[in-house]
């Protein structure tokens, strides 16, 4: 009789921390969606829910997925940015030092300033 009063207490108990408790079970975070992990400070402040022992895997899962998503692509614009950067002052140093093409404006030739 008293085996089975202590495992019902401890299922109990294990129904409670599980978070279905009724009134005493907390509110749990909504998992991740796509837009709410675009800063720093959004991967930093989240907090996966909390499980019987450690973490929900499914939903830490997600999180650290889209976290991965999210810095693939800020790494790839960072590579197409740094690329058109490196382009552009390639092309710079190949222009001639004194083009043709390229005119001085006599101060005479231009117009009353407004």
């Amino acid at each position: 009789m008293i085996v089975i009063a202590a495992i019902a207490i401890l299922a109990g108990v294990v129904v409670v921390a599980m978070g279905r408790g009724g009134e005493l079970a907390r509110d749990r975070p909504p998992e991740p969606a796509a837009s709410d992990l675009n800063t720093w400070y959004d991967v930093a402040a989240y907090r996966p829910p909390a499980a019987l022992l450690g973490y929900d895997v499914a939903a830490t899962e997600r999180a650290l997925s889209e976290i991965a998503r999210v810095v693939a692509d800020r790494d790839a614009e960072i590579d197409l940015l740094r690329r058109r950067l490196a382009a552009n002052e390639l092309a710079a140093t190949e222009l001639p030092a004194d083009p043709e093409w390229q005119t001085t404006l006599n101060p005479a030739d231009q117009g009353p300033a407004e």
